[in-house]
């Protein structure tokens, strides 16, 4: 016998709570029960949940604002304790907040709302470290702060995502790693070059990660491209770096064309729509070859794109 909608809605709503699944996938099971008609009890959220997290999303918006006006008044008059004590007391009151959501109850509208929370801890918690270093210990190395504040939200970024498992956490969590790969390089060699490639191989380790499903495969997949592709963007000023950038950005195209992953494609032709004039321009010089050089790799994208669309077309449903 099927499960009623009721039912549904309220095995979706455990799933999220649980880390079963995430909120987008919960999201997904609704839109196709409803399209199928199955669910017609597990639709959109319930007005309360909305109300809720609109409520919430306000405050935070009003505190913040609010928090910013008092310290552009008050901020130069604090000690050193006092401006620690201003962040930590910021990190403490969304990091509580977002525990205290019922998510469980609020199901995706919850972990929406929790989620968006602990992104704001998380900016809390870096800005926290960094007047640590700064204002309390009085760390002179700009890196070595930012590697401190960089390297704490990592970790405790990762430690929510591992609760929540929402995309935000996920975002905040990589975001963080590639500013400590830039920065703790940039302390151990003093190289922009180095800190850059530190920079592409925490992409590219993230997005193989996420191809077998180590990582989330869509997110995983997704921010890992980006981490590639801002790695090889730092690299732009060696002519092997330009190189290196239009083969991440190649390389990207060809594994969404095979994976069929619309998301990792746009990355990827993005990137190799930044590269490839800055490729040209450096090896062929001239404005007329470089100009049937566009010409060319555009042809080579829109082809790319009709097979995609037709090998999508004729794979047969499952």
């Amino acid at each position: 016998m099927q499960p009623t909608g009721p039912d549904v809605s309220a095995l979706v709503d455990r799933w999220v709570a649980n880390g079963i699944i995430t909120a987008e996938q919960a999201e997904r099971i609704r839109a196709d029960l409803a399209a199928s008609g199955a669910g017609a009890a597990a639709g959109p959220a319930r007005p309360v949940s909305l109300v809720a997290e609109g409520l919430g999303y306000l405050g935070g918006v009003i505190v913040v604002v609010g928090l910013l006006l008092v310290l552009s008044l008050s901020w130069e008059t604090l000690s050193a304790e006092g401006k620690v004590g201003v962040a930590g007391a910021v990190l403490v009151a969304f990091a509580a907040g977002g525990a205290l959501v019922p998510a469980a109850r609020l199901s995706s509208t919850g972990a929406r709302l929790r989620g968006v929370l602990w992104l704001g801890a998380a900016v809390a918690l870096a800005a926290t470290l960094g007047l640590v270093a700064d204002e309390l210990l009085g760390w002179e190395s700009a890196e070595a702060t930012v590697a401190l504040a960089s390297g704490g939200t990592a970790v405790a970024s990762a430690v929510a995502w591992l609760v929540s498992r929402h995309v935000l956490q996920h975002l905040v969590t990589l975001t963080a790693l590639l500013v400590l790969a830039w920065n703790g390089t940039s302390l151990a060699t003093d190289s922009d070059v180095w800190s850059g490639l530190a920079v592409w191989g925490v992409g590219v380790v993230w997005f193989v990660l996420a191809l077998p499903g180590i990582l989330p495969r869509r997110s995983g997949s997704v921010l890992g491209a980006l981490g590639t592709t801002v790695g090889g963007w730092l690299l732009f000023d060696e002519n092997w770096g330009l190189l290196l950038a239009l083969g991440t950005a190649v390389a990207l195209v060809a594994v969404a064309v095979l994976r069929r992953d619309l998301p990792v494609l746009g990355v990827g032709s993005v990137a190799t729509l930044i590269a490839l004039p800055f490729a040209v321009e450096e090896y062929v010089p001239g404005v007329l070859p470089a100009a049937l050089s566009l010409v060319v790799g555009g042809l080579a994208l829109v082809v790319i794109a009709i097979l995609t669309a037709r090998r999508r077309r004729d794979t047969p449903a499952a």
